[in-house]
């Protein structure tokens, strides 16, 4: 594996909601990266989404005044591969990754397509159910005046979120219809559709997918959190503010289900396109029954994210994932 003389931009940041749990994770990739041998470059994009060369703990200090948004080719200069660590959209939904591809560089994660329709919940229901994976029913909605039609025969609680965003970012769990309005007007602050889905009392369980140098798709066990029996949900300041309930992993869910999960993780990650690595949520209700929730291509990755601790419960640890996913894009070339 090419290390000492690999040059590598871990693009973090963002103009998004997601900008601080993308420096999170950029942090400790790039101490992760640096101690395997790599030769590191942080790139940081600010949240007006200006590009500076500058080390994690420095973008905030950075003054953009009058500088262009968006890519500045002299960043480029010198690098080998690109790790675009950046979550949400301007990011993790294919945008980085075609201006990435027009450089002519490799890069971490999935391509341009994967990544634009697992960012897209709507597009990756579309997909992912007409390859036979089951899905939560889904209704889109782009303004509050649709309404009436999105919703009907759907029964209470409703849970609503933007169609573009991660980290429970704009979700609203609704148990009366008077609070329906509201929490669509909310998701629509975030995109310009949201989505209506029935609330499933089910547990969340995730399984991780990645790719191996050689071509291979691998899966994780399962990690599981439960929902709250008074109907509270793993929201945005539940999974970064240390509150709220707990991932776990391993995640107690019956064996006879897991090759299953396993099997449908495998089968979204490829319905999608997807490549390098992916987290795949799913619900598993009382009675086994197993929807699939969406596909996250680029999850949080601080040593202590989901989506590793899932890798390291199966015996790959943190700087071996990272390793791994680098070289599965060195084999991978430009694309």
């Amino acid at each position: 594996m090419l290390r000492a003389h690999t040059t590598i931009a871990v693009l973090y940041g963002g103009a998004n909601s997601e900008h601080e749990v993308s420096v999170r994770s950029a942090r400790d990739a790039v101490a992760a990266l640096r101690g395997l041998g790599f030769v590191v470059r942080p790139v940081g994009i600010d949240r007006a989404g200006v590009w500076h060369a500058a080390e994690v703990d420095a973008l905030g200090a950075v003054a953009a005044p009058g500088q262009p948004r968006g890519v500045r080719p002299e960043l480029w200069r010198g690098v080998d591969l690109v790790f675009p660590l950046l979550h949400g959209r301007y990011g993790e939904d294919g945008t980085v990754q075609g201006a990435i591809e027009l450089a002519g560089l490799p890069y971490v994660g999935s391509g341009v397509l994967a990544s634009a329709l697992a960012m897209d919940k709507a597009m990756t229901w579309r997909v992912a159910s007409a390859a036979g994976v089951p899905m939560v029913e889904t209704r889109v909605v782009d303004a509050v005046r649709t309404l009436p039609d999105a919703v009907r025969g759907l029964p209470l609680p409703l849970f609503v979120k933007p169609n573009r965003a991660g980290s429970s970012v704009g979700a609203s769990l609704v148990s009366e219809l008077d609070a329906l309005a509201p929490a669509v007007r909310t998701a629509l602050a975030h995109d310009t559709l949201a989505l209506v889905q029935p609330a499933v009392r089910a547990d969340e369980v995730s399984i991780g997918v990645y790719r191996t140098p050689g071509g291979a798709t691998r899966t994780t066990g399962p990690s599981r959190v439960t929902v709250a029996g008074d109907g509270a949900f793993f929201d945005y300041d539940s999974k970064y503010s240390g509150r709220g309930p707990a991932i776990e992993v391993p995640g107690r869910v019956d064996p006879a289900l897991i090759p299953r999960l396993q099997q449908l993780a495998v089968e979204a990650f490829q319905a999608i396109g997807a490549d390098g690595l992916a987290r795949v949520d799913f619900f598993v209700q009382q009675d086994g029954t197993v929807l699939l929730n969406e596909v996250n291509t680029m999850p949080g990755l601080t040593a202590r994210s989901h989506f590793p601790r899932l890798c390291a419960e199966a015996g790959l640890s943190y700087p071996d994932l990272l390793g791994t996913l680098v070289e599965r894009a060195v084999e991978l070339g430009p694309r």
